[in-house]
């Protein structure tokens, strides 16, 4: 996977706290949570930016997920999920995060994840409307359209 670039701005940032059950026997948290993490920063993303899915009618569906895993995260480690649109397609957008511990403001994990707008009821990928577009590109920075 290629590497997020670690300075790349990340507006939208969600505390998470580390439950007893995210931690494993070796005592971090297990590997199998990372993305439970990563999908609470991408709703707390829709919900800031405003993109009104209601997974009803339209959504969005993972065509792809890459996680690295760089440090443990321990049960009393504060981390944040920030969260971020890198490249936003004409179906599909790109979305970037990173755990980080709170403190001392280490990258402990790196997540790109592609999304594809999708119409439920229909079952096929649709373009992304373009009141999303709009609201995705006036609160992120650099975001590549293709």
């Amino acid at each position: 996977m290629e590497a997020i670039d670690n300075n790349s701005f990340f507006k939208n940032v969600l505390r998470i706290q580390v439950r007893f059950s995210d931690v494993d026997m070796m005592g971090h948290v297990s590997n199998t949570i990372y993305q439970t993490y990563y999908d609470s920063g991408k709703v707390n993303y829709f919900d800031e930016v405003k993109l009104d899915m209601d997974f009803v009618n339209i959504g969005v569906v993972g065509a792809s997920v890459s996680i690295e895993y760089l440090k443990p995260i321990f049960m009393k480690t504060r981390i944040l999920v920030k969260s971020r649109v890198s490249v936003l397609g004409h179906k599909s957008m790109t979305m970037e995060h990173q755990l980080v511990n709170e403190q001392t403001d280490e990258i402990l994990s790196t997540c790109k994840a592609v999304l594809v707008c999708f119409a439920i009821k229909d079952q096929v990928s649709i373009p992304i409307p373009q009141h999303w577009r709009d609201n995705i590109l006036a609160y992120d920075n650099d975001v590549i359209q293709k």
